[in-house]
């Protein structure tokens, strides 16, 4: 009877140690990865690319059915984010250093910022209610060559900082499966990254090419997984975002 027991045991331990490796080989097999990222090269100049866009109007960041989000930016002196109601034309603000991106999940505004000044730093601001924020009367003229210092807000009302980071540098965020993705540029390591929100702090998903990073590029946003950046340093070329599809289009001819 004992040695019944004992083989038993024997066998119970033996069955759960096999159940044990299994799964500990399924939970660290690799995973496929995030994003498909493909690069292509065309011999064209992307001045002549450039000159074909329809650009947006000076400082308008986003629209959807019930706002315009428009920016101003001001440097090292700060910038300013601006809600239009379409319907009422009621125009709320708050301060935002300075504003690169506005994305949209579950009815949540979340704006990216980021300032090259010094070392450079960036934050993720959520706005859940734009009408929270402190009401205006105006949005100033926002174009080259006009100085927008004096109007920069200084209020926090309505806004809640996710996360903020030195020495780090946002290029552009962007929406994949009700998650929010950014390319950021870390001055620190000298690495540009994909990086996803999660809680208050970016986690890494993939390792890109600094060429693929500008901090002054022309963002033309199609939808909220959608999205052309355009420029011309370091690298000239475009970075596609199509949902889970990166693609970057490499210019090779320079002008004459």
């Amino acid at each position: 009877m004992k040695s019944r027991k004992k083989i038993l045991k024997q066998n119970t331990a033996q069955i759960l140690f096999a159940f044990f490796s299994l799964s500990l080989m399924i939970n660290c097999k690799k995973q496929p990865p995030i994003f498909e990222f493909n690069i292509e090269k065309v011999d064209k100049n992307i001045v002549d690319e450039l000159k074909t866009i329809k650009l947006p109007p000076a400082g308008l960041l986003y629209s959807d059915t019930i706002y315009e989000v428009w920016k101003t930016c001001s440097g090292e002196w700060g910038g300013t984010v601006y809600f239009k109601n379409k319907k009422s034309g009621k125009i709320y603000n708050a301060t935002a250093s300075c504003p690169v991106s506005v994305n949209k999940i579950n009815n949540t505004y979340y704006l990216s910022n980021s300032m090259s000044h010094l070392s450079g730093n960036s934050e993720i601001l959520q706005i859940a209610d734009p009408e929270k924020m402190e009401q205006v009367t105006e949005i100033p003229v926002h174009g080259r060559g006009v100085s927008t210092r004096a109007y920069e807000s200084q209020s926090l009302k309505g806004t809640k900082k996710i996360v903020g980071c030195f020495e780090t540098l946002l290029m552009s965020s962007f929406v994949y499966q009700q998650k929010l993705y950014s390319i950021l540029s870390h001055n620190d390591s000298g690495k540009v990254t994909i990086s996803e929100l999660r809680g208050n702090k970016f986690y890494s998903i993939r390792e890109i090419d600094k060429k693929f990073f500008s901090d002054n590029p022309l963002i033309i946003k199609k939808s909220e997984t959608y999205q052309k950046i355009y420029f011309q340093q370091p690298n000239p070329g475009i970075l596609e975002i199509n949902k889970n599809k990166i693609r970057f289009i490499s210019y090779t001819k320079s002008k004459k």
